[in-house]
């Protein structure tokens, strides 16, 4: 039976048990090329590996540089493949999701529109070929029809690139299509891809700590507001509570709080600070739990920001990234990377690794 909501949560833990069954035996040292393989994905403006927002890694810009040595060291971790067959191993998450809404034949009208923006040869440069013979062959079976970009928007986009670019028209017409495409695959595909990388880096974690941190399962609460947490039941006059994106509860008492956070800007550092705020209002417990953040955050200025937030004399107790040795590889010409030694030499900046085996350590007697 096909899944009617092909990008929902159930859909994703499906995906990732039966890739996580694939992939032979995962431990602690080698679960971050697992967390890569499903979530990290080829920037289809660089052909690199996306490791910083798009607009500030393009050729020319520190940052590129940067991409190229990240996504080198990848291929070479990988194997010593080729950056094609790097892109053909990764994405696999959103790949699949991807390919099951494609083929759902419940499909709703944002489905068709799926399949109508990956009959574009843009699509088809970005996307792997299941993709693209997925969508062909679900566009015959559904009768859905090639997307032409929109005249209109094209017409006006044109004469902006006339106007202020100085362009010859025919050449801003043809700019002006590769523009519209460009954008509606943007809406139409990558803006899935942020709730499938949020929500399934939460999915994948969850995954790993039972099978590699072995939790017990009924131990761990996703997504769960504050106060439907034990420990966290102090009357508040705050208008919002915060949720966190994984807990770890045993004996009637929260030990763990976990912000999943893919990357760093500004703005999920000040939700980390709300966070934190929250429980410490709603905390009813004796101890304050451990609460640390998971990231795949490159920048090491953000980093070193996160980890300094403090409320009421309460911080991050520890800053997990997927893989340090690849974060400080990456950042070898960074003038702030020497700053993230110190708080690796406390221990306040580990890997994903380590929190699997911290984990192990403190509940594989419990499985």
């Amino acid at each position: 039976m096909a899944d009617r909501l092909p990008f929902g949560k159930d859909s994703r833990l499906r995906i990732l048990r039966k890739h996580f069954a694939e992939a032979g035996t995962i431990t602690a040292e080698i679960a971050w090329k697992f967390i890569y393989r499903e979530l990290l994905w080829i920037d289809g403006s660089t052909g690199l590996a996306h490791l910083y927002e798009s607009d500030k890694a393009q050729q020319g810009r520190r940052w590129y540089d940067r991409t190229v040595v990240f996504t080198d060291m990848l291929c070479e971790r990988f194997g010593n493949i080729s950056r094609e067959e790097l892109k053909q191993q990764i994405d696999r998450l959103f790949r699949a999701v991807l390919e099951k809404a494609i083929r759902n034949p419940e499909a709703t009208a944002d489905v068709d529109d799926l399949r109508e923006v990956l009959t574009t040869s843009q699509a088809q440069v970005e996307f792997p070929d299941e993709i693209v013979q997925a969508t062909i062959g679900a566009s015959q079976d559904h009768t859905t029809e090639r997307y032409v970009p929109d005249p209109d928007l094209v017409a006006e986009f044109a004469a902006l690139l006339v106007s202020r670019g100085q362009m010859a028209l025919p050449v801003a017409q043809s700019l002006a299509r590769e523009l519209v495409v460009k954008a509606r695959l943007y809406f139409a595909v990558e803006r899935k891809r942020q709730n499938v990388l949020g929500e399934g880096f939460e999915d994948l974690l969850q995954l790993l700590m039972v099978q590699v941190g072995h939790v017990p399962g009924n131990y761990i609460r996703v997504r769960l507001p504050a106060p439907a947490l034990p420990g966290f039941q102090r009357p508040t006059q705050r208008e919002r509570n915060e949720s966190p994106d994984i807990a770890i509860v045993r004996n009637d008492q929260t030990e763990l709080l976990a912000s999943v956070k893919w990357s760093l800007r500004h703005d999920r550092q000040k939700q980390l600070s709300d966070e934190l705020d929250s429980y410490l209002d709603l905390l009813s417990q004796d101890e304050f739990p451990q609460y640390v953040l998971i990231t795949n955050e490159y920048d090491p200025g953000r980093l070193i920001n996160t980890d300094g937030l403090n409320r009421r004399g309460h911080r991050i107790s520890c800053i997990y990234h997927t893989n340090l040795e690849l974060l400080l590889g990456a950042l070898r010409d960074h003038s702030r990377a020497k700053d993230l030694n110190p708080l690796i030499a406390a221990g306040r900046l580990q890997s994903i690794e380590d929190f699997l085996n911290d984990l192990s350590q403190k509940y594989g007697s419990q499985s």
